[in-house]
């Protein structure tokens, strides 16, 4: 006979064993259970960002930064648009003379975008055509003139035409002359223009009937002094830490911070002017027979570690004076006759998109969109007025729609408000 204690031994080792395979039963339906909910989630996840299977909307992607067609109408720059190209694009019946074998030569017209690209509920909306319409309408109403027409001439109006969002916002731009320019060519849209005290450092457009704003601060790149080669003979500060004390934070109060407090949205950019520095620096210093005094070059590390810690810099004040402002860096462009000189210039730009995805900052295209289309220059620098500012002004309104949070159903939740999308729209994007 077995003993006691051996009895109670067995016992105690098989309530162990019992108690064990009760738990990996209770933990193997715990890993099942989470798995299933995990997958559930993930499949939740897709389904919120790939595009309705009926509309083929875009949920949370920005159609300016999908690759696209820039449609201009031969007609009138004013229907200018970017036609994203969705699964309604690629998965379209092919035409008839794509078909194969072919009948004949293949040769084509110019003939106009099908309807249902062209209207798409994919595409970016025409914000431009509303605002430009409803500004001449709310302008009508009153009786005060043109040129002393203020917001508050228009306060009874501001919910009209489905733009009460457009009210009292404000946007800031860090950037060059042609962001200055684009700016005018947008307040002559609504017949205005716009006030700079002097070249090259602050201009406002006011559109009053929509209480809109615009300021340009114009930032002449990473330089942290002013050196003794500096081309420009009119520009004493050039740091931008000198422009924010000396000329930029004067106007802060008076047209930069709107009802909130704070801008609506911000945008910053630099590349034509450290390409210029850089240009100059090279000259200053070097022979033309070595390579660091030529214009067609690569940029040296040295060059690119400089503009890196420049610009983290220029970003870390930019986010601590503005905290929590919805902040774009925008695609630098390139010159009209663009060559080896304009390598830098797509390497700043690189540069730029790191340090913008690193400071949480989304990527306004409009730079990249254009290029090539050098019809659509003014100079040999600057982009003129038409198709391309048409399309810039656009994208302006759509961003700022996005940070006011306009709840558009269709595109829900792209507007509902900036961070709605926001985390899915700061990385590279291919470019």
């Amino acid at each position: 006979m077995l003993s006691a204690s051996m009895c109670m031994s067995r016992y105690g080792v098989s309530i162990i064993i019992a108690a064990s395979v009760s738990f990996l039963l209770v933990l193997l339906s715990f890993s099942e259970s989470f798995s299933s909910s995990a997958i559930d989630y993930a499949h939740k996840a897709q389904d919120y960002l790939k595009p309705a299977s009926s509309s083929d909307i875009y949920n949370c992607e920005d159609p300016y930064r999908r690759p696209g067609y820039l449609y201009i109408d031969p007609e009138t720059y004013k229907n200018t648009r970017w036609i994203p190209y969705t699964n309604e694009f690629l998965d379209a019946e092919t035409p008839s003379y794509a078909e194969y074998p072919v009948k004949g030569d293949v040769f084509f017209n110019r003939t106009e975008v099908e309807p249902a690209f062209l209207d798409s509920t994919s595409n970016p909306q025409q914000w431009m055509h509303r605002a430009v319409a409803e500004d001449e309408r709310r302008r009508k109403a009153v009786s005060v003139k043109k040129d002393d027409q203020t917001p508050e001439d228009f306060v009874s109006m501001k919910d009209g035409g489905g733009l009460d969002w457009l009210w009292g916002r404000r946007v800031l731009i860090f950037g060059d002359s042609v962001d200055r320019y684009m700016m005018l060519f947008f307040c002559e849209e609504f017949g205005r223009t716009i006030q700079q005290p002097k070249e090259h450092t602050t201009a406002t457009c006011v559109i009053p009937s929509l209480n809109l704003t615009m300021v340009h601060w114009h930032f002449a790149g990473s330089w942290p002094g002013r050196p003794e080669w500096w081309w420009m003979d009119d520009m004493k500060e050039v740091a931008f830490e000198d422009r924010w004390a000396k000329i930029w934070a004067p106007t802060l109060n008076t047209s930069v911070r709107g009802p909130t407090g704070q801008p609506d949205l911000l945008m910053w950019q630099n590349g034509l002017w450290d390409e210029r520095a850089l240009w100059e620096l090279g000259e200053a210093h070097y022979d033309v027979n070595n390579t660091m005094g030529q214009r067609e070059r690569q940029l040296v590390w040295q060059e690119i570690r400089f503009v890196a810690a420049r610009m983290k810099k220029f970003v870390q004040r930019v986010s601590a004076e503005f905290k929590g402002v919805p902040t774009m860096f925008r695609a630098i462009t390139v010159h009209r006759e663009s060559n080896a000189r304009d390598a830098n210039i797509y390497e700043l730009d690189r540069l730029s998109r790191a340090i913008a995805e690193h400071a949480d900052h989304e990527t306004f295209e409009w730079g990249r969109l254009i290029s090539g289309f050098s019809m659509l220059y003014k100079d040999q620098t600057h982009p003129g007025k038409g198709a391309g500012s048409w399309l810039w002004a656009n994208m302006i309104l759509e961003y700022l729609a996005r940070s006011a949070g306009v709840k558009d159903e269709a595109r829900s939740p792209y507007f509902n408000g900036w961070d709605a999308c926001h985390s899915h729209l700061t990385g590279w994007g291919g470019r």
